[in-house]
């Protein structure tokens, strides 16, 4: 009988803190939330959106370019990295990848989790060169009832 009910437990468990389907809401949030900082902020350079998405206090981990900490300077680093360099960089979710995971608290939901693996690309010579593929995981909590990039891990970064 205590076999069952471990059994029992272990599966629901993983029903309740799984990650949603990519035919979710959340999910389909998630993609959105993407989409504004990478292909319209990162991929267009258009930031005028970020002010509203990314939390003040802001905590960004890269395994190659450090810590960025606090929203002005994430913003900074695209705008004068990203956008403002010699060579434009592209960023491409790897199809596939993206997982969500939902936080509550007392049955209230109150983050997600984000992760999967993208692709760079770089801009030189007139043509797109491939970079490097890495990992991510995104911390998005609401704030004020709206969704904030609050924490980011960027790592592995590979050819």
């Amino acid at each position: 009988m205590r076999k069952i009910q471990i059994v029992l437990l272990l599966i629901v468990s993983q029903i309740m803190f799984s990650q949603v389907k990519n035919t979710d809401e959340l999910y389909k949030t998630a993609k959105k939330l993407d989409s504004l900082i990478f292909d319209i902020g990162f991929n267009a350079c258009d930031l005028s959106h970020y002010d509203s998405i990314v939390s003040d206090d802001l905590e960004f981990y890269h395994d190659k370019g450090g810590i960025t900490s606090g929203k002005a300077a994430f913003i900074a680093s695209i705008k004068n990295n990203i956008c403002g360099g010699p060579n434009k960089v592209r960023r491409e979710m790897v199809p596939g990848s993206m997982k969500v995971y939902p936080l509550y608290n007392n049955n209230v939901l109150y983050a997600f989790i984000q992760e999967g693996e993208h692709d760079f690309a770089e801009f030189y010579k007139g043509k797109w060169n491939k970079g490097s593929r890495a990992k991510f995981t995104i911390l998005w909590i609401l704030e004020d009832k709206n969704w904030k990039i609050k924490r980011v891990l960027s790592y592995d970064h590979h050819l």
